[in-house]
């Protein structure tokens, strides 16, 4: 067996605990489960029967539709949008001729397979711990998107399989992933382009995804469809989500400070444009310093949901592979790669909808990540985890019951041929605004770790301000962490 192979009876009993936990505490469960796989799927079966699935119906009718009691629907006269580009909406459309419920259940388990995927890879690019990976992914990537049937697990996962061809200089198969990664085309993107910039050998496989996922676009939707897409549906949406509580982009916080929509939505947008640049400058200079050619890669989509426009909790997992990285190959700062992963890691921002048990999962994580990452005692890792657990009950507490009644609004204005995002931004500025204070706290942690991960990017990326040695073995092979340099 490995060195690094971790326990399995621990990880068994873990997973029985927590899953008696969940059978048991039923408040302990997650609320709106499949939430946003719901929009997905029902706009897959509009496209499988020839509707548009950026119009109010008929996605609304699906996504209100009676599902099994555990399962989101929709409330009335809510037409939940599904932002993505058509070719994103191409495996939807297959899932949407199973039942629903079947559907579900294949979504989840191929969404499980990308996390599973992930945390292989990355121990293996790393040679970090398993639990170290586990904690800092199992919350903002395996649970939080887990149970609202989001799609990042699966751009994550091949964001990294992209970073692990670039190592082994396989380039060709580095653009496919990246390629397949743009079913999230603001996390896919960055990867795209840094690899065009950077690896020739990657830019026939890239322009022939674009032209088949163009080609694939085009014989779903045709072409007004897609020029609805990109003229009336991408605005459309980032100015319905200017607003929510749960936004982590510029836009958000320029917002919060009073900025007027329009100025706020175009400063996010040439935030992610300047972001992605950076990253694309920072990504070759990195990767060469610490003989590190995953960066390349890495660095563009970390950076890349650092402002913006429009970015979730579960896209700031996309920043992980490059910190991990970095806490490998770059050990000078491994205390601010160490506090970039553990501001990541944890969704506070997901407090309210991921049960009671949330603070429990989350203590959990903390406590491991500061045992394996930072080195701490067991005492100041179970500091790390009760001063975790108090803060996300601090974000809990803070939120009042009295959310508005959004249903007479709703009922008001609802029109079936208007695009989704219509009643979409009528829900959010009802709904998702009452507790801004209570969100804007529970996701100090994140940005604070994103800012981290960045400043410390900048600053190894230029000559002779951090000294650089050649990594080296780690004596014994410390379980802190476990990192076996190559």
């Amino acid at each position: 067996m490995s060195a690094f192979a971790p326990p399995r009876g621990p990880w068994v009993a873990a997973a029985v605990a927590v899953a008696a936990l969940l059978w048991l505490w039923p408040a302990a469960r997650p609320q709106n489960l499949m939430r946003d796989f719901n929009a997905f799927y029902c706009a897959g079966a509009a496209i499988d029967r020839g509707a548009d699935p950026y119009r109010a119906e008929p996605l609304g009718a699906c996504e209100r539709a009676p599902r099994a009691a555990a399962l989101n629907r929709a409330p009335a006269n809510l037409s939940v949008p599904a932002p993505l580009p058509p070719y994103a909406l191409a495996p939807f459309a297959l899932l949407a001729r199973l039942p629903y419920d079947v559907a579900a259940v294949v979504w989840t388990l191929l969404s499980a397979l990308a996390f599973a995927f992930t945390i292989v890879a990355m121990r293996r690019l790393t040679g970090v711990s398993t639990l170290a990976l586990v904690a800092a992914f199992g919350l903002v990537d395996g649970l939080a998107s887990l149970t609202l049937g989001q799609i990042a697990p699966v751009a994550i996962a091949a964001i990294v399989l992209a970073v692990a061809h670039v190592e082994a200089a396989r380039d060709r198969a580095a653009a496919v992933a990246a390629a397949l990664a743009t079913i999230e085309p603001h996390l896919g993107l960055p990867a795209c382009i840094a690899l065009f910039v950077f690896r020739p050998k990657a830019r026939l496989p890239l322009s022939l995804a674009a032209a088949l996922f163009a080609g694939v676009s085009f014989a779903l939707l045709g072409a007004a469809r897609c020029i609805e897409y990109v003229r009336e549906v991408l605005p459309a949406h980032a100015m319905a989500e200017i607003v929510s509580q749960k936004q982590f982009s510029l836009t958000y916080v320029l917002h919060r400070a009073g900025v007027a929509d329009a100025p706020a939505l175009m400063l996010g947008n040439v935030s992610y444009v300047a972001m992605v640049a950076l990253g694309i400058a920072l990504a070759p200079r990195l990767a060469k310093r610490l003989c590190a050619p995953g960066l390349l890669v890495a660095v563009p989509c970390a950076l890349a949901v650092f402002g913006g426009p429009f970015v979730h909790v579960v896209q700031l997992a996309a920043a992980l592979p490059a910190a991990f990285l970095l806490f490998a190959r770059a050990p000078q700062l491994r205390t601010v790669w160490a506090a970039a992963i553990a501001g990541l890691a944890i969704p506070f921002v997901q407090f309210a909808s991921l049960g009671t048990a949330f603070p429990l999962f989350a203590a959990a994580a903390a406590a491991a990540l500061a045992h394996t990452l930072f080195r701490a005692r067991p005492l100041a890792s179970a500091v790390a985890g009760a001063a975790t657990y108090g803060f996300a009950s601090l974000a809990a507490a803070l939120v009042h019951e009295r959310v508005p009644d959004a249903s007479r609004i709703l009922a008001l204005h609802y029109d079936p041929a208007a695009l989704a995002q219509a009643s979409w931004d009528l829900y959010v500025r009802t709904v998702a605004t009452s507790n801004a204070s209570a969100f804007d706290l529970a996701k100090l942690p994140n940005w604070l770790g994103l800012a981290a991960l960045v400043a410390g990017a900048i600053v190894l990326a230029v000559p002779n301000k951090v000294s650089v040695a050649a990594p080296r073995e780690e004596k014994e092979n410390r379980p802190l962490g476990r990192i076996a340099y190559r």
